[in-house]
């Protein structure tokens, strides 16, 4: 599967994030994503993700002054394995690795996944992610460790 996203958010100096405090930075990005997986045994599927960020982000001050546009670009790689436990059950396990190039930043961690088919087009599932960063190379908060619940269907 491949994937592209604009993003143009360039907020006023009014608007405010979802905690009511003002809005630190500005971004004007392109991501490109391609994303495979592949039934390696009944039991085992083996997948990958690429993506990579370019563009241009600049931190905005508290009394309205801006940084300037510099540029930025972040790349992703996902590595994971869906193990197909029992017959309703499946494990998800995710290796991850961002690197984002004018921060001379590097980031390494897992993502872990228990799933529970419901009917044969949906599952849920609750999950832990290791890591500070989402693989929504858009979200630059660094808040994405933690607990989450999925529910995936297909038609």
């Amino acid at each position: 599967m491949f994937k592209y996203t604009r993003l143009d958010n360039v907020p006023s100096p009014g608007q405010v994030t979802a905690s009511t405090l003002d809005t630190d930075y500005a971004q004007r990005s392109h991501v490109f994503s391609v994303d495979t997986i592949y039934d390696l045994y009944p039991w085992l599927s083996v997948g990958a993700k690429y993506a990579f960020r370019i563009g241009q982000l600049k931190t905005l001050n508290d009394d309205g002054t801006d940084s300037g546009w510099f540029s930025s670009r972040a790349d992703l790689l996902v590595l994971r394995a869906d193990l197909h436990l029992v017959k309703e059950w499946d494990a998800l396990i995710e290796v991850r690795d961002l690197r984002a190039k004018e921060a001379d930043d590097a980031r390494a961690g897992a993502l872990l996944a228990l799933y529970r088919h419901i009917d044969k087009n949906i599952k849920a599932g609750v999950g832990y992610n290791f890591t500070t960063y989402s693989d929504d190379l858009t979200d630059l908060s660094y808040r994405a460790r933690g607990w989450f619940l999925n529910v995936l269907a297909t038609y």
